[in-house]
């Protein structure tokens, strides 16, 4: 298959004065809005799709039963970036650091930035490496399926014009491995999730881009808002990032925020599917760098028992007839909200479909009707249950929250209904 294909996207920003829901500050400054490029891999299969996920949310279960409290582990235990680069789309952010431009992930499942992959080698000439060193620190995390290793040091990173953060952490990468078609990751998870990540400093925690967006003054406070549109068409412009604030040019219907637990944005949530529980209530990290929705191998049996799926051996994913399709019903997930309020975010039937236009490119026939729910290779016992990954944030805007003068304190993360909620796109 044909390599991973990049599309530019022109970077715009808006900073203007608008209403916003208290938690993120009433009548603060509009946020910078950064369209984000979107990467298509067509190298990739459903099988990979799947195996991506699970390793991932190993991981994160790794991190939340084991690493809490141990810098060391933490570092070891890392969730597997490496596999974000087996998704079908990854989408990314373009900054500038040090007069150079760097293609990075954008990762909410992890919190450590760092780019160089494939600008910034072992043997590189040396004027072309990032300068100014903050510390002797190397930077050191370990993913599970790859690895990067090279020397903590300070830098401008300018994302968009007016947007620039002075002096930030940043791991300089001297080598790296799993990463193809990008130059790195820039994290947008909790701080916490960088600590043990400095070998020579293991105590330390990093400060992220967000944290010191909102330290320097740059916004008024730390809220990422995160619009992904459904993939249809390659070429199609789908994502941004809003700094500093919800865009509420994307939403139509009120934020419900959820309550998050350390040290991931992680929410408590249970699934319904029609008018069947078929999740008890577990704890869900919210995660741009997973494709499908992840959920417990006895709720994905539950699951093909209602709809008479079955598992496609050619993609890995499961798969239904045109018949079931009209019978397919509403999938949702379900919360209570910090005001108390239970809230319920869908899946229409649409919704619950793989984007056909990546049929033909994750091994599958043409007219295949594939879903996006997929077994995490473990039960609902499990300390973290599932992963709500790009194909529900297609369908919904997400915010994710941290408290005003606490970065390393939990945060919260909300939803809100989008166009694209309803839509009928694949």
């Amino acid at each position: 298959m044909a390599p991973a294909r990049s599309f530019s996207i022109v970077v715009l920003f808006t900073f203007c004065v608008s209403n916003f829901p208290t938690l993120v500050g009433a009548l603060s400054p509009a946020p910078f809005v950064v369209p984000i490029q979107r990467l298509v891999n067509s190298s990739t299969t459903g099988h990979n799709l799947v195996k991506a996920g699970q390793a991932r949310f190993q991981a994160f279960n790794q991190i939340r039963s084991q690493g809490n409290g141990n810098p060391r582990e933490l570092a070891a235990l890392a969730p597997p970036a490496a596999s974000l680069t087996d998704q079908i789309v990854t989408f990314t952010i373009n900054p500038v650091i040090d007069g150079q431009n760097f293609s990075l992930i954008v990762d909410t499942g992890s919190s450590n930035t760092w780019p160089g992959l494939r600008k910034i080698k072992v043997g590189a000439n040396p004027a072309n490496r990032l300068q100014t060193p903050i510390s002797l620190d190397l930077f050191e995390v370990t993913y599970g399926s790859g690895a990067v290793f090279g020397q903590e040091t300070g830098e401008t990173v300018s994302i968009v014009p007016g947007l620039v953060v002075e002096n930030q952490s940043l791991g300089e990468a001297i080598e790296s491995e799993g990463f193809d078609g990008v130059d790195g990751i820039m994290g947008f998870g909790p701080v916490g999730l960088t600590q043990g990540t400095l070998p020579l400093n293991p105590l330390a925690t990093i400060s992220t881009v967000m944290d010191n967006l909102v330290a320097q003054g740059t916004i008024p406070n730390e809220t990422l808002g995160v619009f992904l549109a459904p993939t249809t068409e390659e070429d199609q412009v789908n994502g941004e990032l809003s700094f500093g604030g919800i865009d509420t040019s994307q939403t139509t219907g009120p934020m419900s925020f959820f309550q998050s637990t350390l040290p991931f944005w992680a929410i408590s949530q249970s699934v319904i599917f029609g008018s069947t529980t078929i999740m008890n209530t577990t704890t869900c990290v919210v995660d741009t760098g997973t494709t499908l929705v992840l959920l417990p191998d006895d709720t994905v049996t539950a699951y093909q028992n209602l709809t008479g799926a079955t598992l496609d051996s050619t993609t890995g994913l499961l798969s239904i007839t045109e018949a079931q399709l009209e019978s397919l019903q509403t999938l949702s997930f379900v919360g209570t909200d910090i005001d108390g309020n239970t809230q319920h975010f869908d899946l229409t039937p649409n919704a619950q479909l793989f984007p056909r236009a990546f049929n033909t490119e994750i091994g599958g026939s043409a007219d295949g009707i594939f879903l996006i729910v997929a077994s995490s290779g473990s039960t609902a016992a499990s300390s973290v249950g599932c992963i709500m990954g790009q194909t529900f944030l297609q369908r919904t805007y997400s915010a994710f929250v941290t408290p005003s003068g606490n970065p390393g304190g939990a945060g919260t993360v909300g939803f809100a209904t989008t166009p694209f909620t309803d839509a009928t796109t694949n």
